[in-house]
């Protein structure tokens, strides 16, 4: 099978990065908007705002992705 060329590495991990980034931004604003709102941090909240971290997580994953391939590209030689 053959590997992903430089060019489809780096758009899948922009495609996570930001896809993790409006997961996890979206989440945050459903937890701090229920918590204005009054509704107690109960399980429900909680697991949102774990899920929200998740997502955090899951966009610097790929962004260390992002990051070793930037590097890849600069030490592969010119064309």
């Amino acid at each position: 099978m053959p590997q992903p060329t430089l060019k489809q590495r780096k758009t899948f991990a922009l495609i996570r990065i930001i896809g993790g980034l409006f997961a996890a931004f979206y989440l945050g604003y459903v937890v701090v908007a229920n918590l204005a709102a009054g509704v107690p941090f109960d399980r429900t909240l909680m697991f949102t705002a774990l899920v929200a971290v998740a997502g955090f997580a899951y966009a610097a994953w790929y962004l260390r992705d992002l990051s070793a391939v930037a590097r890849e590209e600069r030490e592969r030689p010119p064309e």
